[in-house]
């Protein structure tokens, strides 16, 4: 990390920026104090791109305010000809594994111009507005050049992601599947609702004015989604000298910006994966286009680069976000799709990371729905639609242990549909760990459908930075605090400092089921000089033990949450959860018990199941002060009475054995 001006381009930035990165950043303005810790991890080489970088916004700022004066649109019906994709009936993409399925209601309403943009309503009008309006807030975005639209936390119109939902046009995607089921009437509907909603999208969004260029990778998922709504209504648009015109400059303008604005360095996750896909899209797709093979060059040169880099040999996403290795699975599954679809030489890499990402995800995957479980960020989005699955789901986990070692994960999966999740891995992807949150070992547990420990999930990235504090902070997952910290430092919304390290100690399974794992991690070592080791213990059927014991010297405040999903109900000895089969039973020994229910001050009791919303569930908590070490015993069994009495106690005896040591 800088600590200071240490080189030549740093120096310059300081003093582009008037700022003396010696002093500590508390006492910075809070923009400049954003942009020093940003300049904390970055080298000298991320510095100079970034250098460049400003160069070419300054270029790309001319560009606007010449497009002002003259027609800012490239391409017009004497141009489609040219272009293979704009012609003909038959489809030009690969056809891809959809499982598709829409309520009456849910049609209803996408005919209408109406879906969730994430956890908010949004509706289409024939008014440029609507692009522009922020559904959180229903202010509206400036529509002025994208580079000086302030988006970050504390601006004063929304989260800016969920204004991104509803230009991603994914939900034209939905539409134009639809159309190739429906009827003839409500065929034409749906084409209809399609070209009014791309024509007014192309009108209202000139380019590099407004919020929807901010994100080159929010352009890369714009332009795949246009491509593939158009590859399926093709035969039936009634408008296609408009649309296919307006296409061919969203496709030249999006990979343009993408090719000199993608994320790297220090910037470097699952934008780059997108960014890359799109330029993928739009070289091969247009080939007639100027820019085409470098387009297509430097996006396979990313997705081969970083497929080592993002997705581990165990299959498992460096993020340390679940809902984002599947983001990226999905990019590099189409992507092979397409390259295969047009006779193209598919680099090895390629096809590798998508077939072990495959593999780590279908083992998170919940048997029987698919669902999948919530580890780091997770924002509710999707590569090109929620109905593509590119990996099959199991009707039914088979009983035992999987241990995902490189990407810290374990499954304790039970003979009754019982399992358990067990994190022992990174904070992220360094050196921002931007989508890790610090939720070292901690656990979830479903049986069956049911989940009974919960992730709480994120709820918001810009748009509310206490509650962003609160989602990605150690209180809000089932582990355990000290003193009150997280086990690393949050330094921004996408920046953590003093990442943790994790270890797994020691696993084991015996021919009768029972299963333990072991593991500790270092967060809290050099602000408190505490290690907290966790064993959990599954002992058939249906009944676990979670040991937490926490060493070191000195007085601590230890508090050990459980966040539940399902509303205890407290007994003489147990907290019991009424659950649709039979009753959860859950006790906690080592601490004062107490249950918290949506509170605010300080946040407690929360969960987002969907980005943009919050809702209260009750969180048990467990608090110790004293000296240490000290130890938390927690049992949780099905059934009602006593817990079974192998549940008793925790030994340590075999977990010292070098021999069973991984």
């Amino acid at each position: 990390m800088l600590s200071g001006v240490c080189n030549p381009a740093l120096h310059t930035i300081s003093h582009m920026f008037s700022i003396d990165f010696s002093v500590n950043t508390k006492v910075l303005p809070k923009g400049l104090a954003w942009y020093a810790k940003r300049l904390s991890v970055m080298g000298p080489g991320e510095i100079m791109h970034r250098m460049r970088e400003g160069i070419a916004m300054q270029s790309l700022q001319l560009q606007y305010r010449l497009s002002k004066r003259a027609t800012a649109q490239h391409y017009g019906p004497k141009d489609i000809p040219q272009h293979v994709f704009c012609a003909g009936q038959d489809q030009r993409l690969p056809s891809l594994p959809w499982k598709f399925h829409l309520t009456q209601e849910e049609i209803a309403c996408l005919l209408n111009g109406t879906l969730s943009a994430l956890s908010h309503e949004w509706t289409w009008r024939a008014d440029a507005k609507v692009w522009h309006e922020a559904p959180d807030t229903r202010q509206l975005w400036p529509q002025i050049f994208f580079h000086r639209i302030p988006y970050r936390e504390g601006n004063p119109f929304g989260d800016i992601r969920i204004a991104w939902e509803p230009s991603r046009l994914q939900h034209l995607l939905t539409l134009a599947l639809y159309a190739q089921q429906a009827e003839p009437d409500k065929r034409r509907q749906a084409v209809a609702m399609i070209e009014g909603q791309l024509l007014s999208w192309f009108a209202a969004n000139p380019p590099l004015t407004g919020i929807h260029y901010i994100s080159v990778m929010e352009c890369a998922l714009r332009l795949m989604a246009v491509c593939h709504t158009l590859d399926l209504v093709r035969p039936w648009l009634s408008q296609p000298e408009a649309i296919w015109a307006g296409t061919l400059n969203l496709v030249s303008t999006h990979a343009e910006l993408i090719r000199k604005r993608v994320s790297g360095h220090s910037s470097s996750g699952n934008h780059t994966i997108a960014e890359a896909a799109g330029l993928v899209y739009a070289g091969l797709l247009f080939p007639k286009m100027e820019m085409a093979e470098r387009w297509l060059a430097y996006g396979l040169y990313l997705l081969e680069q970083e497929a080592p880099h993002q997705i581990r040999q165990d299959g498992g996403g460096r993020e340390e976000a679940i809902w984002y290795l599947r983001f990226i699975s999905d990019l590099y599954g189409l992507t092979v799709a397409l390259l295969r679809q047009h006779e193209q030489l598919i680099p090895q890499k390629l096809i590798q990371a998508t077939e072990r990402s495959h593999t780590f995800l279908q083992a998170m995957m919940r048997p029987g729905d698919g669902a999948l479980p919530r580890i780091g960020d997770a924002d509710s989005g999707y590569a090109l639609s929620p109905f593509l699955q590119f990996v099959p789901v199991s009707a039914e986990a088979a009983p035992g242990l999987t241990s995902f070692h490189l990407s810290g994960c374990s499954i304790l999966q039970g003979s009754k549909g019982e399992r358990l999740l067990f994190d022992h891995g990174e904070l992220g992807m360094a050196p921002c760990y931007a989508h890790g949150h610090a939720d070292a070992l901690s656990v979830q547990l479903e049986i069956g459908q049911q989940e009974i420990l919960i992730d709480p999930g994120t709820y918001s990235y810009t748009g509310h930075s206490e509650w962003r504090r609160y989602f990605r902070s150690t209180r809000a997952h089932n582990t355990v605090t000290v003193d009150g910290r997280d086990q690393a430092t949050q330094e921004t919304s996408f920046l953590w400092s003093q990442p943790f390290e994790t270890h797994l100690i020691y696993r084991d399974e015996t021919p009768e089921g029972k299963i333990t794992v072991l593991a500790r991690h270092y967060g809290y070592t050099q602000p408190c000089g505490v290690t907290h080791w966790r064993g959990v213990v599954y002992q058939p059927p249906g009944a676990w033990l979670i040991w937490d014991w926490l060493t070191g010297t000195g007085t601590h405040h230890l508090e050990l949450n459980w966040h539940l999903g399902v509303s205890p109900v407290q007994n003489s000895a147990s907290y019991v959860l009424a659950c649709r089969e039979q009753p959860v039973q859950i006790s906690v020994e080592g601490g004062l018990a107490s249950l918290h229910h949506g509170e605010t001050a300080p946040p407690s009791g929360w969960r987002s199941s969907i980005y943009g919303s919050k809702e209260p569930i009750t969180t048990l908590r467990a608090e110790y002060r004293g000296a240490l070490p000290h130890e938390f015993l927690t049992r949780i069994w099905c059934g009602e009475g006593p817990p079974p009495t192998q549940l008793q106690t925790f030994s340590l005896s075999r977990s010292f054995h070098g021999s069973n040591t991984r």
